[in-house]
């Protein structure tokens, strides 16, 4: 019994947590959207996700870096999906709460992603902008491939290094029972 109250207790506070997390005036602006916008349509529950999906991998999959990284390229993506909107709209009110969410978009962006993000956000753009039917840009990639592919493997072998030092470190101390060996 004590176990069902505590899943209770924990399910509540989640709930709390994310309630709590979104401002109130900006959850006000959401569902005032939600209702200008969303009018019983069946194609929200299709099961097929804009961000969902990618959002429950993101944690489990991707190292803090890259998941500030698509964190960033999400917000980004929300970004022109909203001004897209309020660009679109013919009524006033719904521009302005667009503005809102996008005011307080902008803040947690520059807030939650500081630094680096923006800028491996702009390498990944180029990158994605490369165009792979150009005769030219495939010439160059082919020269500059085994340079790639030889920098790619020092990364992955830094970081099958830096996992096994970190398992080696985490096995070590239970082994010996947290002790070091004594020398006789």
């Amino acid at each position: 019994m004590a176990l069902f109250w505590g899943v209770c207790l924990m399910t509540l506070g989640w709930m709390t947590y994310a309630e709590a997390s979104v401002p109130e005036n900006l959850d006000k602006s959401i569902d005032e959207l939600k209702a200008y916008y969303i009018k019983n349509d069946l194609e929200l529950h299709n099961a097929h996700p804009v961000f969902l999906r990618v959002l429950k991998d993101l944690k489990v999959n991707l190292e803090e870096s890259e998941q500030n990284l698509l964190m960033s390229i999400i917000m980004d993506t929300y970004s022109r999906i909203f001004t897209r909107m309020q660009n679109e709209s013919l009524d006033e009110a719904t521009k302005d709460r667009l503005a809102h969410v996008q005011q307080h978009l902008k803040k947690l962006q520059e807030n939650y992603f500081p630094g680096k993000s923006a800028e491996l956000k702009t390498y990944a753009e180029t990158l994605w902008a490369i165009k792979e039917n150009d005769p030219i840009v495939q010439r160059k990639a082919l020269f500059e491939f085994k340079r790639v592919y030889r920098e790619a493997t020092q990364l992955k072998n830094l970081k099958n290094k830096d996992r096994r030092r970190r398992q080696a470190k985490s096995i070590r101390p239970k082994a010996s029972g947290g002790r070091s060996p004594s020398r006789s």
